[in-house]
């Protein structure tokens, strides 16, 4: 089995602790979550065939700020930016004297906005398609959800909900028009590029029916029968999910709605794996050095950065640094291998016999 990972970006949503390099605490193998724990990192360290990429493939331009660039990121990964780097950081903030960039230039118009937690994201979105409709002076068209066991009062509080009160995240109301930006909710086809993150917009629509939506970049054009180039139909499923109202009280419902969320702005977990030209970000509530590494900001919006300065520096976790440290000698090992110099000496069945060896 091959793999890929980085352990430089976010842990779990849980917490750190469920990550698989946390050393194991008496975890309860009574409980199934204390026994999923346990298997999970039993098997992780059977892992001892490592090989890190060290080439950035995301920042190949050699000006002396993507030299910058790269290296205050390569810090960041590591919870050790140095004053360099954060002065360099500052200099993308947004609105300030000295910035290179501002929000309003135009190679920033509708680009998605990195930020940290699910309400900000909503609320950006929903301005964000309110000025996009206005600007485009096009009527917003409401698609309402199917919510089943649920009576009209509560269906009409459930529609105004934003989606990130949903377990799930699934929009009780989507308002579009065509050309709005949006993001792919769920995974349909692989093989066709719709899945779970995937950019597109608003092609067309039948009510009550099917949405059509033209993806954008996309590794190689689709082209479905009787419809446009990379035009795919997305079609409302049923989904059971929990919902949280605004007494704290929680219903339990199921949703028939199509998958789709305005893409305005997303969170860091969802940008993780992205490679976009520009991003835009906001670390105020970011929880990490790996939050902050994750949405690598081409601008920053002003007046987040003071608050993130200490969450990219001093060091990060022991458990974090020697898993780091682990990954560099099984890679050693692994080059070694593979030119023929290893020494017969040097076998392991785990990781940490393998490392002891050697």
């Amino acid at each position: 089995m091959i793999f890929a990972g980085d352990f430089a970006q976010l842990p779990p949503i849980s917490s750190e602790s469920w990550s698989l390099y946390r050393k194991l605490h008496g975890y309860l193998v009574t409980s199934k979550s204390g026994q999923d724990r346990t298997l999970r990192k039993g098997l992780w360290h059977q892992i001892n065939t490592v090989v890190i990429l060290r080439q950035n493939m995301r920042h190949k331009l050699q000006t002396p700020d993507d030299r910058r660039l790269r290296t205050a990121l390569e810090n960041m990964r590591f919870h050790d930016c140095t004053e360099d780097d954060i002065t360099f950081l500052k200099s993308r903030v947004s609105g300030r004297k000295d910035s290179v960039h501002t929000m309003t230039s135009a190679e920033f118009r509708n680009v998605s906005i990195i930020t940290a937690w699910n309400v900000h994201k909503d609320e950006v979105n929903r301005l964000g398609t309110l000025q996009f409709s206005n600007e485009i002076k096009q009527e917003l068209i409401n698609f309402f959800s199917d919510d089943t066991n649920i009576g009209p009062r509560l269906q009409h509080i459930l529609w105004n909900q934003l989606p990130s009160s949903m377990s799930k995240h699934i929009s009780g109301k989507l308002s579009l028009c065509k050309g709005l930006p949006v993001m792919i909710w769920n995974n349909v086809a692989m093989e066709l590029c719709i899945t779970k993150g995937q950019k597109g917009f608003v092609y067309a629509w039948q009510v009550l029916d099917t949405l059509f939506v033209k993806l954008c970049d996309l590794p190689s054009d689709i082209q479905l029968p009787g419809l446009p180039l990379n035009v795919v139909p997305l079609t409302p499923t049923k989904t059971h999910f929990k919902c949280f109202l605004s007494n704290r009280e929680r219903v339990f419902i199921t949703r028939e709605q199509i998958k789709v969320l305005p893409n305005f702005a997303m969170t860091d977990y969802t940008s993780q794996g992205k490679t976009r030209p520009y991003n835009v970000v906001d670390l105020s509530n970011c929880k990490s050095h790996q939050a902050c590494a994750t949405a690598e900001g081409t601008i920053i919006l002003a007046d987040t950065m003071e608050v993130s300065k200490h969450l990219i520096q001093n060091h990060a976790s022991g458990e974090l640094r020697q898993e780091f440290r682990d990954f560099e000698i099984l890679n050693d090992i692994t080059r070694l291998r593979f030119i023929s110099e290893l020494d017969v000496g040097v076998i392991g069945l785990t990781r940490s016999e393998l490392i002891a060896s050697y």
